[in-house]
């Protein structure tokens, strides 16, 4: 519990302020139960209503000032008082707290001006609930970073120790692996079976696991073996984690909490990348980066405690087991399918129903062909981008793992700047405003990246890595938003199997291309498919601000 302590002197009208309830972005005050009489010594005690607090309790006590112990000053005359204000808090923000407590505490004695949306906090106030889920899944993200970017940042130094340190054998790996992707879409049918919460806990104490065996594998094949099934579990884990928050989040907040997901992601993938100078230790080096990436287990272990399930899929398990209950022994009991089609709705009007179903199929139908093509163009260019850079760095650029890491330091770590105004201009301007130039800087920064050496090669990742953050947040959560809660965890891993075809298209078509004609015009090519991916993007119906039940009403969200 931690406590703010205040005592000043001020005017009637200012106490008068102090004791109004908040109601501003961070906090929500109840109204005491007594007016305050002011002609006399008293306190009063205002609690919070909503907020990311666990409890929140301010305390107000004055006294008038006597004639002595006040400054007179004033040209003015007015009745002044002594004031000491007391606020007794604790923030529902598990593994962040020592973050986020340095600007609440500097907001919470004097409050948050009316409209005023500091930079730190979400554009919509957040409940206790909704501040624990926040800091569960960006933990998560932050062990998925981990868990996914590991074989991305060591595979140059793998190949090396254990196979024959090409380019083509590094690609076939990676595409082999990325196939692995048919996992991350049969966990997520389930999560939209038995739940969001249960199957992320499970695809991530699995993948952790699978880490750290992977740091004794004996061969080359044997690291892409356990990767198949860690990379697309941290995969599935993070989808579903991801989802929970869009499905609990307020409308105007999903953006910039998935902009969240996203800096934490990027941490968990810097804390990899800390590790790669223990690459250089030897050969057998490259295995302590899997340790240290297999030691989030804890993390994992603990978070249960923390994140809670979907309302959402909550609601739809209670809808889904009431229509089952209320066929049972009923003529509809006779039709297979009966449960699930009353589930969707009244049924009055068959012909009209089915139209509708029909109607929406479609649309939703366009939606993922429209997402999945964004993602798939944009992985084409992405995939070997990502998974090529440090082998770029290390065989045409001669740096070593030291030298990797603090390029990739210096050049990523800004990018919070971009994926911070990403997820706020999303969340206020609309999610194609970000999502559009940010597809065309990762294509054409990053195609310069590989082009060049020395200060433009530095420039280039850095602009690249600011204004192409600036994308994330939207892409985050367009996928979710647009399809109902019964398909969301389906739709979402049918997506990431796109995408990783995607990967697997620019990876073999780098891995056979590179040799030939070098990383500079192979790239170029590869940039072709961002830029397409950009004016596929224009194409998206706007979700800002919008309910989930509002982008999806057939389904009613169902």
């Amino acid at each position: 519990m931690a406590r703010i302590n205040n005592l000043f002197e001020c005017a009637e009208s200012e106490l008068r302020d102090r004791l109004e309830p908040r109601d501003d972005v961070l906090l929500l005050e109840s109204a005491p139960e007594d007016a305050a009489d002011l002609t006399r010594s008293g306190s009063v005690t205002l609690t919070a209503e909503s907020g990311p607090f666990v409890t929140c309790e301010r305390t107000v006590r004055w006294q008038p000032c006597t004639t002595d112990s006040c400054d007179d000053s004033a040209a003015v005359p007015q009745q002044r008082f002594e004031l000491h204000q007391t606020i007794d808090y604790q923030l529902a923000v598990p593994y962040w707290r020592w973050l986020y407590s340095i600007p609440v505490r500097r907001a919470l004695p004097d409050g948050l001006a009316h409209g005023r949306r500091p930079w730190w906090a979400t554009p919509d106030r957040l409940s206790a609930r909704q501040a624990t889920l926040v800091a569960s899944v960006t933990l998560l993200n932050m062990v998925g970073g981990m868990l996914y970017g590991l074989l991305s940042q060591v595979l140059t130094f793998v190949a090396e120790d254990l196979g024959d340190g090409s380019r083509s054998q590094q690609t076939t790996l990676l595409a082999v692996v990325r196939i692995g992707v048919v996992v991350t879409l049969v966990v997520m049918v389930f999560a939209d079976r038995i739940g969001r919460r249960k199957v992320a806990l499970g695809s991530f104490m699995v993948a952790a696991t699978l880490t750290l065996i992977t740091a004794l594998a004996p061969s080359l094949w044997a690291v892409g073996a356990l990767q198949f099934f860690s990379r697309n579990l941290a995969i599935a884990g993070l989808l579903c984690a991801d989802t929970i928050a869009v499905e609990e989040m307020p409308p105007g907040s999903r953006a910039m909490v998935a902009g969240l997901g996203t800096l934490a992601y990027g941490l968990g993938a810097g804390i990899i990348v800390m590790t790669l100078p223990l690459a250089d230790l030897g050969n057998w080096g490259w295995r302590l980066t899997f340790v240290v990436a297999g030691m989030s287990l804890p993390l994992i272990w603990n978070v249960r405690k923390h994140l809670p399930e979907s309302r959402r899929f909550q609601k739809l398990a209670q809808d889904r087991e009431s229509v089952a209950l209320a066929a049972l022994g009923t003529e509809i009991a006779a039709e297979p399918l009966a449960p699930l089609m009353a589930a969707s709705g009244p049924q009055s009007d068959p012909a009209a129903g089915s139209a509708v179903r029909s109607g929406m199929g479609r649309m939703h139908l366009w939606r993922f062909a429209l997402v999945a093509g964004i993602f798939f163009l944009l992985n084409v260019f992405l995939a070997p981008a990502s998974q090529l850079q440090n082998d770029y760095l290390r065989t045409e650029v001669g740096f070593s793992a030291l030298m990797i890491t603090l390029f990739v330091i210096a050049t990523s770590t800004p990018g919070a700047i971009g994926v911070l105004l990403g997820g706020r201009f999303a969340d206020k301007h609309g999610r194609k405003t970000t999502i559009v130039p940010g597809l065309l800087a990762i294509g054409i920064f990053n195609a310069v990246f590989f082009s060049v050496v020395g200060v433009p090669m530095w420039f280039a990742s850095l602009l690249g890595s600011i204004i192409g953050g600036m994308a994330a947040p939207a892409l985050a959560v367009i996928s979710p938003e647009l399809f109902p809660t019964s398909h969301r965890g389906t739709v979402r891993g049918a997506v990431a199997a796109v995408a990783v075809a995607g990967s697997v298209v620019g990876l073999l078509f780098a891995g056979n291309l590179i040799d030939a004609q070098g990383y500079g015009f192979t790239f170029t090519l590869l940039a072709i498919a961002p830029v397409a991916a950009a004016f596929v993007a224009l194409a998206l119906p706007e979700t800002r601000g919008k309910e989930l039940e509002a982008i999806n009403p057939s389904a009613a969200d169902s």
